[in-house]
């Protein structure tokens, strides 16, 4: 690990703490009380707020300035819980497990059944959701009870980050920050082999 980034790690003690299952908790516990957390996907960091916190929502767009009028994709725990959120009864049996989790964005109509607040995509009924194969996210997904909102940890317009020090503007609107517990430059080299996909499986 770089000096600047122990430098930096060292300066914010106590709310950058490695992304562990022993962290879970703390993690659902942030997001229960309003909060963003910034952690470490599959592919690259992302910012997550709970679904069911209209604060924690807003302060995501806040947090990467972006506008209320881009949509936010969603994340679940496991690839089962996909169906209650998006139309997912053509797709053929057992792909969604075969899909995820992995790098993988599953885009289709929201359910009408589905009970994701109005902050979430007010107007839309195009949904992404994600199962990332991160065991610490999808814990934390799973603990909170609900999906989490997730988006890149960047503010708009800029470069998707893969190292804990390449969002530091934002550090300060984050209540803790997830680093992957391994080396940092080997953990960037996990995260590089994973390319984001996106599919569109909308009934046509």
């Amino acid at each position: 690990m770089c000096p600047r980034t122990l430098m930096m790690l060292r300066s914010y003690h106590g709310r950058v703490v490695p992304a562990t299952t022993h962290r879970v908790a703390e993690a659902v516990e942030a997001l229960r009380r309003g909060k963003i957390i910034a952690l470490p996907t599959d592919t690259l960091y992302g910012l997550a707020a709970g679904v069911r916190s209209e604060s924690g929502v807003r302060a995501l767009y806040a947090t990467k300035r972006r506008s209320e009028d881009v949509p936010l994709a969603i994340c679940v725990g496991d690839a089962q819980e996909v169906g209650n959120y998006l139309e997912t009864g053509h797709l053929a049996s057992g792909l969604l497990e075969e899909l995820l989790p992995g790098p993988v964005t599953v885009i289709s109509w929201t359910k009408s059944s589905s009970d994701l607040p109005n902050c979430i995509n007010p107007g839309r009924r195009l949904l992404g959701v994600r199962v990332p194969n991160s065991c610490f996210v999808r814990a934390v997904a799973r603990q909170y009870g609900h999906a989490l909102a997730l988006t890149s940890a960047n503010q708009s317009g800029d470069r998707s980050t893969v190292d804990v020090t390449e969002f530091l503007e934002i550090w300060d609107d984050v209540r803790f920050l997830k680093y992957q517990r391994y080396h940092l430059h080997l953990f960037l080299s996990v995260l590089m082999s994973e390319t984001a996909v996106y599919l569109d499986f909308r009934r046509r």
